[in-house]
């Protein structure tokens, strides 16, 4: 069984959210939460697997409310209106998310996240680059959280070249050399780097235009000589883009 809390400080939303997992048998819904004090109180009282953590609540964000644990033993998953810094902050961290008014296949969707989490995935150093991001200010200075084998790296958007699509996976490349392998889709990665200088020339394939160096032949040509077909139903835009 999945013990989860839900912490929101509106009673409507935490009622949704509760009738919502009531056709997951597989998650108990063990407590609830309106502040950031309760929340603390009932983290510790109840010891939950997963928290379902609101963004904005009075006297305090969810935010504050992991800065104030520095580490925490369970999974969470944030339940937030639009807010892009916060959400590019999530995703740039690896970590999941739900907007709302929170949508049961999008919620299913996340409990299965969940579920296929690898026990001993290091956590705490995740954790601690979420903070880091968070506190950045500046969403050029946020780092990616992706994984190799049992190893996790954190790396900056500028020392990507390019990704790739493969089925609804994406290979992220970095300038020297290195590859990762994500489980999010390279619309995923669209969203969050198209606004830090990244270009989709291809349904394939996202470059970094500071990478980039020359134009050759319906290609664009990378700075570690990799080159990238730009497709026809692209191609005004990547020149527009270039300013070509």
């Amino acid at each position: 069984m999945i013990k989860a809390l839900i912490v929101d400080d509106d009673p409507a939303n935490r009622e949704y959210l509760r009738n919502l997992l009531a056709v997951h048998p597989e998650v108990v819904v063990s407590g609830e939460a309106e502040n950031i004090a309760q929340a603390t109180e009932r983290i510790g009282a109840l010891q939950p697997d997963l928290l379902f953590l609101d963004v904005e609540m009075p006297g305090g964000t969810g935010f504050d409310l992991l800065g104030q644990l520095k580490a925490w033993p369970f999974e969470v998953i944030f339940c937030t209106g639009f807010q892009r810094y916060a959400i590019q902050a999530i995703r740039f961290s690896a970590l999941d998310y739900l907007l709302k008014p929170v949508q049961p296949d999008e919620l299913a969707d996340a409990l299965t996240r969940f579920k296929e989490r690898h026990p001993q995935e290091d956590r705490s150093t995740v954790q601690q680059q979420f903070l880091k991001n968070l506190g950045q200010g500046d969403e050029q200075a946020m780092k990616l959280t992706l994984t190799q084998g049992d190893r996790t790296y954190f790396i900056a958007p500028r020392d990507l070249t390019h990704c790739t699509a493969d089925d609804n996976y994406t290979e992220l490349h970095t300038a020297d050399g290195r590859r990762f392998i994500s489980a999010r889709t390279l619309k995923d990665y669209e969203d969050m780097l198209t606004p830090l200088g990244f270009l989709r020339v291809h349904r394939s394939q996202l470059v970094n235009k500071a990478k980039i160096t020359h134009l050759d032949d319906g290609h664009v040509v990378l700075s570690n000589s990799i080159r990238v077909e730009i497709s026809r139903r692209k191609r005004e835009d990547v020149m527009k883009a270039l300013g070509s």
